[in-house]
């Protein structure tokens, strides 16, 4: 009897069975509810064992401890592994420009497409899409003609030219995420887009004019310039998303340049003065004399200063000289200003050229010495391309009207300064004595004179005259060139009286625009008004 009493005591302190059980059951749970595991848990299944994990053997409770762990710890790395692989299973964002949402991978030349005012579109090679639909496929070097009147808003980019502060560039979130030109087969709903779409514009010369395409987007293509060039930089794009693995698209960045030409459209290329010598300046050409900038803008025009019987020839494109002559008359009167200066128009060939086609010529017609009305106002004058004179073909503003008078090398008419004021004052209508600054924008390498185009040394700088701070900066010599080696109207002389002294000395000025301060006491007598 106390045998048996003594097994039976035994066996209820060594009796497992149903803490195995529980731990059965409790890995069970785990397979199917693995988040419910967690350290925050470990309380809970605590208070389950413990009522039954102190009735057994030390060496017992050690090794269903670690079984115990060791389970939980499977069925945790489990379940973290199975949310990890359905992270991966993601799929990364993807630039989209058409309904269907086909994905373009590779291309990003759509981005690089342009669309003209008469509908016309033009995208590179790879850039075909719903976004330029119809859209012509050019390649490198494609000239593109502009219809007729076309302007810089008529060239469409998505980088919008009109209300753009940030124009000539713009972010390409502000086109992609605005336009939902993108897709995420996972169904993400936001994206980020860094990146930017950027252009800029060139002339024929290569001039970036991009700020002037800026501040002037209604102002019409001109032929001189053509063919101009749009170049198109779309920068390094990536697509990221808020979720998923992987969540993130880079695309290499792509650039496309256009041409455009205007057709056949007349125009005048350069305004060629009689004499070429001369430093060149700001849009002066060896060969052919002042590049025409803007026909709009007369005063930007060749020439701004005058005198009798000074004449200069139009290098004209698409239209012929007869045309011209034929649409304007064979005498011109000024639009606006003194009527006592005309314009005489002939076709004739140039000496400043080597060729022997007929350019167009035109002679100024004005006050003289002689003449009895001397009077002058600036001047300005329009030579249209058609007889209804809807066309405008060249304009031109006279500001500065000169006389002098003719050198006699026979009998030498030279005068000293006095006498020079009062063949000026003798004039009427507010002649006076030309300054430094009236013939020539020189300085004088002796510093007698700085207040020349900065930099230039003591010979004209063949551009056109300009202002600053009230003061004229060149005159007659830098616009029309030396007068030597061909007689042009009343200009022949080698040194002429300019106001002003230096060192008590009076200036005076030579035919290339040298400034002198005189050590003779005489000079030939200029005149220049107002």
């Amino acid at each position: 009897m106390l045998k048996k009493a003594a097994y039976l005591s035994w066996q209820r302190s060594h009796n497992y069975k149903d803490f195995i059980i529980l731990f059965l059951v409790v890995k069970k749970f785990c397979c199917f509810f693995p988040s419910l595991f967690s350290f925050s848990n470990l309380p809970l299944f605590y208070s389950l064992f413990k009522w039954r994990f102190y009735k057994i053997k030390l060496v017992l409770r050690y090794f269903i401890l670690n079984l115990f762990l060791m389970v939980c710890h499977i069925h945790y790395v489990s379940a973290l592994s199975a949310i990890t692989t359905n992270v991966i299973r993601g799929h990364a964002p993807y630039l989209t420009f058409d309904d269907d949402r086909i994905k373009e991978e590779k291309y990003m030349e759509v981005l690089l497409g342009i669309r003209l005012s008469d509908g016309r579109g033009y995208v590179p090679l790879g850039g075909e899409s719903n976004l330029y639909p119809n859209a012509t496929v050019v390649d490198d070097y494609d000239v593109i003609e502009l219809p007729s009147g076309a302007d810089f808003n008529s060239v469409q980019t998505l980088v919008p030219l009109s209300g753009n502060s940030s124009y000539p560039s713009i972010d390409l979130k502000n086109i992609v995420s605005a336009n939902h030109y993108w897709a995420d087969n996972d169904g993400d709903g936001h994206i980020d887009v860094t990146g930017s779409l950027e252009l800029a514009w060139y002339d024929v010369n290569g001039n970036n004019i991009t700020d002037f395409v800026k501040n002037n987007p209604t102002s019409k293509f001109d032929p001189s310039f053509a063919p101009y060039s749009l170049r198109l930089h779309v920068t390094d794009v990536q697509l990221s998303t808020q979720y998923g693995i992987p969540n993130e698209t880079t695309y290499k960045g792509r650039s496309y340049t256009y041409y455009f030409n205007l057709g056949k459209v007349a125009r005048v290329n350069y305004a060629l003065p009689p004499n070429m010598y001369g430093t060149a300046g700001k849009y002066w050409n060896h060969s052919y004399g002042f590049q025409v900038m803007n026909i709009h803008n007369p005063e930007e025009n060749f020439p701004t200063t005058g005198s009798n019987d000074l004449s200069f020839h139009l290098l004209l494109a698409d239209i012929t000289p007869e045309q011209v002559i034929n649409a304007n008359g064979t005498i011109v009167s000024a639009v606006s200003g003194d009527s006592s200066v005309k314009l005489l128009l002939s076709a004739e060939k140039s000496d400043s050229l080597s060729e022997d086609e007929v350019q167009l010529k035109l002679t100024l017609k004005g006050p003289s010495k002689d003449s009895d009305n001397k009077s002058f106002s600036p001047s300005l004058f329009k030579l249209y391309a058609d007889s209804n004179h809807n066309q405008l073909l060249y304009s031109f503003k006279i500001g500065r009207w000169y006389i002098t008078q003719l050198y006699d090398y026979d009998n030498d008419n030279n005068v000293d300064y006095a006498q020079a004021q009062i063949f000026c004052n003798g004039l009427g209508n507010d002649y006076r004595v030309p300054s430094v600054g009236d013939y020539t924008n020189a300085n004088d390498d002796n510093d007698s004179w700085i207040w020349g185009v900065p930099g230039q040394k003591n010979e004209s700088l063949r551009q056109l005259s300009y202002k600053s701070d009230d003061r004229w900066i060149g005159g007659l010599f830098n616009e029309w060139g030396a007068f030597t080696s061909n007689e042009l109207g009343d200009w022949n002389s080698y040194e002429y009286w300019a106001s002003g002294l230096y060192d008590d000395k009076q200036y005076t000025i030579m035919p290339y625009g040298q400034i002198s301060v005189s050590y003779s006491d005489y000079a030939m007598p200029a005149c220049v008004t107002p």
